[in-house]
Order: structure tokens, then sequence, then C-alpha cells
């Protein structure tokens, strides 16, 4: 009835959700947090499968987000993924992040931490099977360059933006994968 009425009220208002089957995981909680260069690291524990996800972001509430996100991508079906470390690059950040089965690792940028966490699990959900990632940002005239490339088969990849999150984004949709 619930469901009935939902669907009744989102179809009047002119609203279109998509609903599709959830996928059953086990609750994660933060047991820490700590800060990085650009922000604050999340560390989950979750169960359920068993997980250990480190979520990163410019802030603690969006580093718990993305690490929240990490885990519905590995729910849905992709491999489990988690942030390993971030650093200072240029007009933003770069973050690096592991997943396993099968194993694979991705760098994205962004202009802030939680932007660079953003594009990496969008990189590693255009393909999960596929290991790409962004490997160069540099200053152009008006704004960024973000380059990258995946592998099987081998493709390269490029975006510019007025912004790093910009141009990885660019880069990313360029990149004909997905």
């Amino acid at each position: 009835m619930r469901a009935t009425l939902l669907g009744v009220v989102l179809a009047l208002s002119g609203m279109v959700v998509a609903v599709g089957p959830a996928s059953a995981a086990g609750p994660c909680s933060v047991s820490s947090t700590r800060t990085t260069p650009g922000g604050h690291v999340a560390k989950m524990t979750c169960s359920s499968p068993d997980a250990f996800i480190d979520g990163y972001g410019s802030t603690t509430g969006d580093a718990n987000r993305e690490g929240l996100l990490l885990r519905q991508f590995q729910s849905n079906g992709g491999p489990l993924c988690s942030g390993d470390s971030s650093r200072a690059d240029v007009g933003g950040f770069r973050i690096s992040m592991s997943c396993a089965k099968p194993t694979s690792f991705v760098d994205a940028y962004g202009t802030t931490l939680t932007d660079a966490a953003r594009e990496a699990r969008l990189l590693k959900e255009i393909a999960p099977g596929r290991f790409c990632m962004h490997d160069r940002v540099r200053a152009i005239s008006g704004g960024y360059e973000v380059s990258g490339g995946c592998t099987k088969p081998t493709i390269w990849f490029s975006g510019v933006g007025a912004t790093v999150t910009q141009a990885a984004e660019n880069a990313r949709l360029s990149s004909g994968v997905g």
C-alpha cells in the first residue's frame, strides 16, 4: 500500500524515480577519522560481507559518504575498493584508491579532495573489471588538462576545464568507457 501511495504521489508531482532491486549488505560503522592532505579519512568497518573501507573527503561527512558509496558499489556487484592516500597536486588534489577481486589501482584528480574521491569512484564504476585512472594533471591556458588511460584494451583519454574537477570529469567522459 505504501509503495502504491508513494508511486501515486511521485506521479502527481511529476517526479520520475527508477526503482531497482536493493542489494543486501551488512552495516558499516566508522572506527576512526584522521586528517590527510586536503581533508579527512573516515575508516569504516563493515559486515556481511566483511570489509574495511577508507573514505576520503574534504570534510568528515564527505569522507564518510564516499566510503559508504564505495560500499554500495561493492554491494551492487563491483569490487571492494578503499582509498589509500591523498596529496596536493597541480590545481587541487590527487587520491589513490585500491580495489580487490580483481586487483586494480585508481588515481584521480579533483579541485577538492571530495571531487578527487568521487572521480576515483566513478572511474572504477564505469569499468569495474578494467584498470582506469588519471595519470597527469597540468595547468594550461584558461584552466587545466587531465589525462588518463585504461587497460584491456589500452586506451588514452584527456579533458580540459576551468578547474581540475571539470577537466577530470571531461577526461572520464571522453574515455568512451562505460
